[in-house]
């Protein structure tokens, strides 16, 4: 008999890598998944039993849109506890630190959490900046393509990517809000990585920046209301952003404080446009509502029509894809690392509220009841049953 780890037993498994949505068992050892099968109890001697039944066992949720540098910018929260309170075991930190300030951040925060983190660098030297009327781009001195290209050259196992918050108190307007633009998208296309780009009030419309981005760049927020937007003054998906996404632009949803409209959600799913990944923006403004954690960003999904496979899939196949880690994180596959989340399905009737104080009723509420981070469990998260065998 093989020795494992951890026995999941019964529990409904959703992996989208592998077009797999049925009870199975899952054995974890040695930080890596063994098995994925029907009735593993015969065949591993485990050191823990979890008892699955009636929950959902999911790779482990990867959130595509987080702020952890806490200590440093105001809305920076601790990582590790995040992992357990919401199932998430990889998290991509979307330009809190620029050049100046990524060596600190890394020190501080990327090398010492246990969460697998990776991070984009903001193209501003100094990251981001939370401040009235300050943004952090509004002296064009504070643009650094050239610092940021070089720091993601000096931290390629963490520094991903290229961020841009495109706002008009940020980067400022007219030919100065193109020219810090563009030098995100310089600094993307010189390090060969990708481009986050925050929109809202923005200074240049949406079909306008997508005139410079390529396949695996992103727009977040992409359900956000305001001036600009993903939709026409029709509440139309504008042609260019369907084109977009066809060609394989990525819409991350990053819920944040201002950033999800139901209205806008509903009207781009209604012509085809879903989104890319469901991500929550989470950050010191809105862990306690409207956002809290990945689970209720991903409820709001199921409250708005879309599959539970399918919200599993944005959660973490393609979040796993747009960080171009699908060999081994989003998946359960036998050998990969053994990121697992057990997510337990409540019914009844939850209250929803988007960015803009909008609340919805839903009658089913996801929960994580426990966490596996490459294959150790993590204390927390809403309970679940679980058995310590003897050996």
């Amino acid at each position: 008999m093989n020795e494992c780890d951890i026995l999941i037993r019964g529990g409904h498994v959703i992996d989208p890598s592998q077009g797999l949505s049925d009870v199975r068992d899952v054995a974890v050892g040695q930080s890596k998944i063994q098995a994925v099968q029907r009735d593993l109890q015969g065949s591993f001697n485990p050191r823990h039993t979890i008892d699955a039944r009636g929950l959902y066992v999911v790779p482990g949720l990867i959130d595509l849109h987080v702020h952890i540098y806490p200590g440093h910018i105001p809305l920076g929260l601790d990582p590790d506890p995040l992992c357990p309170a919401g199932g998430v075991t990889t998290m991509l930190d979307t330009g809190s630190a620029g050049s100046d300030n990524y060596p600190g951040f890394c020190r501080d925060v990327l090398d010492r959490a246990e969460t697998q983190l990776f991070a984009l660098v903001n193209i501003a030297r100094c990251g981001l900046v939370m401040a009235p009327a300050v943004g952090e781009l509004l002296d064009r001195r504070h643009s650094d393509p050239a610092g940021t290209v070089q720091t993601i050259r000096s931290y390629p196992e963490s520094a991903l990517g290229v961020k841009i918050r495109a706002s008009k108190n940020i980067i400022g307007e007219g030919t100065m809000a193109w020219a810090n633009f563009r030098d995100a998208v310089s600094a993307a296309r010189e390090s060969e990585t990708w481009l986050m780009v925050h929109i809202g009030d923005s200074p240049m419309s949406i079909p306008q920046m997508l005139e410079h981005l390529e396949p695996g760049d992103c727009i977040t927020h992409c359900f956000k209301s305001g001036p600009e937007r993903i939709l026409d003054e029709h509440d139309k998906v504008f042609p260019a952003v369907q084109d977009a996404a066809r060609d394989g632009v990525i819409f991350d949803v990053g819920h944040g404080y201002g950033s999800f409209c139901w209205e806008v959600a509903e009207a781009a799913m209604a012509q085809g446009l879903e989104p890319t990944t469901i991500s929550t923006d989470l950050h010191t403004m809105n862990i306690h509502g409207p956002v809290y954690d990945m689970p209720t960003t991903m409820s709001k999904f199921l409250c708005l029509g879309m599959p539970l496979d399918r919200v599993i899939a944005l959660s973490t196949t393609h979040p796993a894809a747009a960080l171009n880690r699908q060999h081994d994180l989003g998946t359960l596959k036998p050998s990969t690392v053994a990121d697992v989340t057990v997510l337990e399905k409540r019914q009844g009737q939850f209250l929803f509220t988007d960015s803009y104080g909008t609340q919805r009723v839903g009658d089913t509420l996801l929960c994580a009841a426990a966490t596996i981070r490459r294959g150790v469990m993590v204390p927390g998260g809403a309970g679940l049953r679980m058995r310590h065998l003897p050996g």
